[in-house]
């Protein structure tokens, strides 16, 4: 059967004929798809990425597209949020409808492409069920963030695409169409490109198979103007991607471990972002022998089966494969990215288990059909089949409510509690006191809950620089500037997010403990960090490290410890320099320390540990750079509130990478050295 053929029998059958009741059930879906993307849609904290589109949406269009353009992300989503903003104000609710509007119009979107595609009304409506249920859905439904409405413009490139495959030439208007969502798609996110190429793929096969090869160049070559076209469209943002890709700092060097990012796909795929891990692995068996299933049932469903099978076979792997092979060379990965290749796997399960085999509602006997001759001559499901298909679809609407359940209901999947700490601090926050929040790239969403609240940034970026680490050069000028004589500010509530990233080795806290003190609060909110300091004075901020008692021990040729400090709340600095001659590749250095009393009395073991902070190894430390390790009295000491007193600490350093963690010896042959005694006063 041709796609023109084909064309015929969608026409007669249903592709754009539903009957009443199915039409009520398609409906019924669509208002459980708003419902679900609305339901306590600003219940949630926006996080940081929300903050961003909040702030950019205020902004003009100008500021708008030059942040953009040094951003991640093209324009095109902030834009739309901009209009619908100007006209339904700036709350959370507001900001997020859009996204689930796009996941309410990618419910209908999907319910005709499967009609399109299988000529099947219960494969339809069962494509727009799972659509609306699914958890990855739901919750990019209720994000403001561009990925509900990349899926949804995804969705739409695919049905025009298959459209056109069953459509006469020229048709202007379709490829116009075509054209005009595909130049959406790339300016809304730089990866639709990957979707259009499988999309692309998919027709081309389709053509060749199910046309004369004259009509199918005919039509390869109107896909390849509209690529051209789209191409056109996005010349003048390129500069902007290839920027992008040239500075992009927002990623740590490495290798991706391409394994775990096929996991997080394949969970996000089926489970969403609210379950967890191991709970998600351990259904993904499941998942795996439904989808296996359902695509054997699609290939013994020929013609119109393997076809379906070959669209959403592109659709799926297409973009994952793509992106993951990006990240290989750009090791920056998250499911989301890939969020556009779900209607894929989607159309499987919905073709694979529609309530009647595929094509069989296209092939019932129709006055209509008997007119012109129709023949039919396949079998219908037998009720076993029908039974079994029904337990399948079940078993997968159950795996979506576990997952829905948890977004919705499971404290442990809250959104970064932005709102809740703004909320809790206003009331809190002393006349002689500010807020400290570290990331300083934050900032877009603080402002938004708190605009009346400023805060010292640290360090000062707009965007995510993994390369902008805290030191207590930076540090110390910024908070002396901020906490100068004339300010009147002696104290600060300190606002941690991805600190781990820009202060790994706890720079910030060391330098307001030691201008100051830790006065305790016990609130805690999701995602976030909160703690408060008092007492400061200008001139204790620290600009070098603060070395108390200097040494020049050289381990292995590798690295020099430089000296160490106690301060004053029992905790232990030690003070270390990458030697400008150290091997390659880089060693993952590691410490073990034991401490005792002067007298020698075992006190703690401390856990083996990389020198500094975990997401701070030796192999990011640059040659001369002197890296302050922090260890907690509770760790080096063993207690939480320590004994004062004269402690010693055997110290030994090794190669993690090194199978027999054999120490690296100092210049004398030792295999580690014992310092001390450190004078240790709880003030």
């Amino acid at each position: 059967m041709t796609a023109v053929s084909m064309a015929g029998a969608d026409t007669k059958t249903g592709a754009t004929v539903l009957l009443s009741s199915h039409r009520a059930r398609l409906l019924a879906v669509i208002l459980v798809a708003f419902g679900l993307t609305t339901f306590r849609l600003d219940f949630q904290s926006l996080w940081y990425d929300e903050g961003v589109t909040a702030f950019l949406a205020r902004q003009g269009p100008l500021a708008l597209t030059q942040w953009t353009a040094g951003d991640i992300q093209p324009p095109l989503y902030y834009y739309i949020v901009a209009g619908w903003g100007a006209l339904a104000g700036w709350s959370e609710w507001s900001l997020r409808f859009p996204s689930a509007w796009w996941i309410t119009l990618t419910t209908a979107l999907m319910a005709a492409l499967t009609m399109r595609l299988s000529a099947s009304r219960s494969a339809a409506v069962l494509a727009a069920l799972l659509t609306a249920l699914h958890p990855l859905l739901i919750y990019y439904g209720q994000e403001a963030r561009m990925y509900a409405q990349l899926t949804a413009l995804g969705v739409l490139a695919g049905y025009l695409l298959v459209h056109l495959a069953a459509a006469p030439l020229p048709s202007l208007g379709a490829w116009i169409a075509l054209v005009v969502v595909g130049v959406a798609a790339v300016y809304t996110h730089y990866f639709a490109v990957f979707l259009l190429v499988g999309l692309a793929l998919a027709f081309t096969i389709d053509m060749f198979m199910q046309e004369t090869r004259g009509l199918a160049m005919k039509k390869v070559r109107a896909l390849l103007l509209a690529g051209a076209a789209i191409l056109l469209f996005y010349t003048p943002w390129l500069s902007a991607l290839f920027g992008q890709l040239r500075n992009d700092r927002s990623y740590w060097e490495g290798t991706l471990k391409l394994h775990e990012a096929i996991a997080k796909v394949a969970i996000a795929f089926t489970s969403g972002e609210a379950v967890f891990e191991q709970a998600a692995l351990r259904l993904l068996a499941g998942y795996v022998a439904l989808t296996v299933a359902a695509a054997s049932l699609l290939w013994r469903s020929a013609p119109r089966g393997r076809r379906l099978l070959l669209y959403a076979g592109c659709w799926l792997l297409t973009p994952v494969v793509a992106v993951l092979m990006l990240a290989m060379t750009i090791p920056k990965f998250n499911a989301r990215y890939v969020m556009e290749a779900l209607p894929g796997l989607l159309l499987i399960w919905a073709g694979g288990f529609g309530l009647s085999t595929i094509g069989q509602e296209a092939n019932r006997p129709t006055a209509q059909d008997e007119n012109v001759g129709a023949v039919h001559n396949r079998t219908f499901p037998t009720g076993q089949q029908r039974l079994l298909r029904r337990a399948s679809v079940l078993l997968l609407l159950l795996g979506f409510f576990y997952g829905a359940a948890g977004w919705f209901f499971n404290p442990a999947f809250s959104k970064d509690q932005w709102r809740q700490i703004t909320e809790f601090l206003r009331p809190r926050l002393a006349e002689d006191e500010t807020v400290i929040l570290v990331s300083g790239h934050a900032w877009p969403v603080w402002n938004y809950y708190a605009p009346d609240l400023p805060a010292v940034r640290l360090p000062a970026i707009d965007i995510l620089d993994v390369d902008a680490v805290l030191d207590f050069s930076t540090t110390g000028a910024v908070l002396r500037r901020a906490f100068a004589e004339g300010s009147g500010l002696r104290g600060a509530w300190l606002v941690t997010w991805q600190a781990d990233i820009v202060d790994p080795n706890d720079v910030v806290p060391v330098q307001l403990e030691l201008s100051g003190r830790e006065k305790g609060q016990s609130a805690t909110f999701h995602g976030l960090g909160l703690r408060r300091f008092t007492g400061f004075r200008e001139h204790r901020f620290v600009v070098e490290p603060p070395i108390d008692v200097a040494t020049d021990l050289i381990f292995g040729n590798q690295v020099a410890l430089r000296g160490y400090k106690a301060m004053d709340n029992g905790d232990l600095l030690l003070f270390w320099e990458r030697l400008p001659f150290a091997e390659e590749p880089t060693p993952d250095l590691h410490m073990a320390l034991v401490t005792t009393t002067a007298d020698g009395t075992p006190v703690a073991t401390t856990p083996e540990r990389r020198l500094a902070g975990y997401s701070y190894p030796f192999a990011r430390w640059r040659a001369g750079e002197i890296v302050a390790s922090h260890l907690p009295a509770r760790t080096w000491l063993g207690a939480d509130e320590p004994t004062p007193g004269a402690y010693r600490f055997t110290l030994r350093v090794f190669d993690m990478n090194d199978p027999t963690a054999s120490p690296l010896p100092l210049a004398d042959g030792r295999p580690e050295v014992e310092l001390g005694p450190v004078e240790v006063q709880i003030d």
